[in-house]
């Protein structure tokens, strides 16, 4: 959804006064003065592709700070307002579908039967228009979609099909079609809305559709108990229409922005409550004794099923265990491996 106002300090404010300085110190004093004008300089910097400006605003932030001004900046990058043929004030935000598949994924997925059953489920009521793209991505490329890059497929995907299709590509997000067994990826989509309703909703209003996953979880809105049922009783015929018109599919759920799709596809019980569970678990623990969360892994095949060997960033060793995985299990244990390190060898 469309941001409206950065919040720090409670409204709003106008502009007032003038700074100067580097388009990353202007960046920051804005976003702390809650300043109108960061906005403005925001949207300029993603157009421009300028990732290096955002990185350094980054670095000239306390610590406590980034996290939020980092949250701040990829939310607005999926996000952009702009005037459409017939003269209307849109907003385009981009949303994203997490979904296991299994099987093979040379084919693309069911697009038109996708932005079908989000239309007739009514999970996008307040939509003028939707539009996916045709293609399985790979969420451990994900990851490093920086904001920049993030405003760019919203732009591409705004302009044409193709051009999102081009940006894709070049940019390695595709999911492997050769990849056996069961596995989680993720498809990307485009919502256009009319910006007064959008508005007239307010900042804090629950979205007809983005983020609808994760209702009831701490953080999120309460919902009437009426539109919670209505919600989930969407959901629910809308990934049965996903797997009526494509049997690969085990599920699908929307999740709002990227972050939201990386977090939904995080959750170990999206396949396994065994020892794909344990796997998960091994890497959290070897994370959380890292400085940067930053793991490397090594899985080598036995006889009994997969050794796995985690590092950080810097080659030490951090933990070591065996695993009794084979056959599809152990496709989707380095599947999910994949999903939670920076990088994965096989040995």
């Amino acid at each position: 959804m469309a941001k409206t106002g950065n919040g720090r300090n409670g409204a709003d404010k106008p502009a007032s006064g003038t700074f100067t300085g580097t388009p990353a110190d202007r960046l920051v004093r804005y976003w702390r003065n809650s300043d109108r004008r960061f906005d403005e300089l925001l949207d300029e910097t993603l157009d421009a592709g300028r990732q290096a400006v955002l990185e350094a605003a980054l670095d000239k932030l306390r610590e406590e700070e980034q996290p939020e001004f980092l949250d701040e900046v990829e939310t607005i990058a999926e996000s952009v307002r702009r005037t459409d043929a017939q003269g209307d004030d849109m907003i385009a935000t981009l949303f994203w579908l997490a979904v296991e598949v299994s099987g093979d994924l040379s084919q693309p997925p069911a697009a038109a039967a996708i932005e079908e059953a989000l239309d007739s489920t009514g999970l996008l009521e307040t939509a003028a228009d939707t539009r996916l793209l045709p293609v399985w991505l790979e969420p451990e490329a994900l990851v490093y979609l920086e904001a920049a890059d993030r405003r760019t497929l919203l732009l591409r995907l705004l302009d044409s099909t193709d051009a999102a299709l081009r940006f894709v590509r070049e940019a390695d997000l595709l999911a492997d079609p050769a990849d056996a067994g069961t596995r989680l990826v993720g498809v990307v989509g485009l919502i256009e809305e009319e910006a007064d309703a959008v508005e007239a909703a307010g900042e804090d209003a629950v979205p007809d559709f983005l983020g609808l996953a994760r209702i009831g979880e701490d953080g999120e809105p309460e919902l009437d108990p009426a539109e919670e049922t209505r919600i989930r009783e969407a959901l629910t015929r809308f990934t049965a229409a996903i797997q009526g018109a494509d049997p690969r599919v085990q599920r699908c759920e929307p999740a709002g922005g990227l972050n939201d799709l990386l977090d939904l596809i995080a959750e170990a019980d999206w396949t396994d409550d065994g020892e794909l569970s344990e796997l998960a678990s091994f890497i959290d623990v070897a994370s959380d004794e890292t400085a940067d969360a930053v793991v490397d892994a090594v899985v080598t095949s036995t006889a009994h099923g997969l050794f796995v060997r985690a590092f950080n960033a810097d080659g030490r060793l951090l933990d070591e265990r065996a695993f009794t995985l084979q056959g599809d299990e152990a496709a989707q244990a380095v599947a999910l491996l994949q999903q939670r390190c920076r990088s994965v060898t096989k040995e």
